[in-house]
């Protein structure tokens, strides 16, 4: 699932396609990744019900669904899915029956409009409508999503810092944009040579992995903390992409997705628009479903 893309499909849907000839609304979309590229994907609408379920609990939603009829090799081969079902803002899906989260809450009066991730090696867990305590070494703590009208989960980074130097200041603001589909880190090509200079200079071999200083990124009132293991291979190889976003219209861009949610619980808080981040407990695996997320579904 990606927490960019809106519309999109899964396994499971209801068989409830029409017959005979029909004319449909197609569209063309493009899907950016940072570590895997850009293509377009291009496909047609149909209406059709989408249903999660997990530990007991299930929801559907009735949507608008983008069926694909054809699909860029690039990125799309080397995405490990059926599909795509997107996680974004109201303001990126194309029309509001495209917008599962949406659809999805405003007709869950009774569930807390929030969902969460959380990352464990080859595990992983989709939280909706709930939280799992047992994922959280320490309290959420919640930050305004920046820009809300441009659709992503992104927050406002105050400077990017490797062990005690800044190396990005951010004098005219940084963006950390939670996306899902990402995974290593995600830089603005303009930011990302000072960046690159100074990990590599501080990896170094050691016995089992690659040791190095730590990226910290600055929410103001939070450090978010990547380890050498979140950012370089066993080998001291820099897993960073680059981002060609042109600095007059995006400003100071970090694409934050796999490597962070393998070190921090992410939450999402729909209707406040507010994105939380804790640090992940070591272990947690997250099967056993507390008080706390009864009536929320664990995918």
């Amino acid at each position: 699932m990606d927490t960019n893309a809106n519309g999109g499909f899964i396994d499971g849907v209801q068989d409830r396609l029409a017959k005979g000839s029909h004319v449909r609304d197609v569209a063309t979309i493009t899907f950016t990744q940072a570590d895997l590229g850009e293509g377009d994907v291009k496909g047609v609408f149909v209406r059709d019900g989408v249903c999660v379920a997990g530990h007991g609990a299930h929801a559907c939603v009735d949507m608008a669904v983008l069926a694909a009829t054809s699909m860029d090799s690039k990125p799309f081969l080397s995405m490990p899915n059926d599909g795509i079902v997107g996680l974004g803002l109201q303001s990126l899906a194309v029309g509001p029956m495209s917008s599962f989260l949406n659809r999805l809450f405003e007709g869950s009066g009774q569930v807390l409009s929030q969902f969460g991730m959380a990352l464990n090696g080859a595990h992983g867990e989709l939280h909706l409508g709930g939280h799992d305590s047992a994922n959280l070494a320490s309290p959420l703590r919640w930050f305004p999503v920046d820009h809300p009208e441009q659709g992503y989960w992104q927050v406002a980074i105050q400077s990017v810092q490797v062990g005690n130097i800044t190396v990005d200041p951010c004098h005219k603001g940084c963006h950390g944009i939670i996306d899902t589909g990402v995974s290593h880190l995600g830089v603005q090509a303009g930011r990302l040579p000072p960046l690159r200079r100074a990990l590599q200079a501080g990896l170094k071999g050691a016995v089992g992995g690659c040791s190095g200083q730590d990226l910290s990124l600055d929410l103001g009132g939070m450090m978010l903390v990547l380890k050498a293991t979140e950012y370089a291979t066993e080998e001291c190889t820099l897993q960073l992409g680059s981002m060609d976003l042109p600095e007059a219209e995006f400003t100071g861009v970090y694409a934050l997705g796999g490597a962070l949610l393998h070190r921090y619980y992410t939450a999402f808080d729909w209707k406040q628009q507010r994105v939380g981040f804790a640090p992940l407990a070591h272990g947690a695996k997250g099967q056993s479903v507390p008080e706390e997320l009864e009536g929320a579904i664990l995918v």
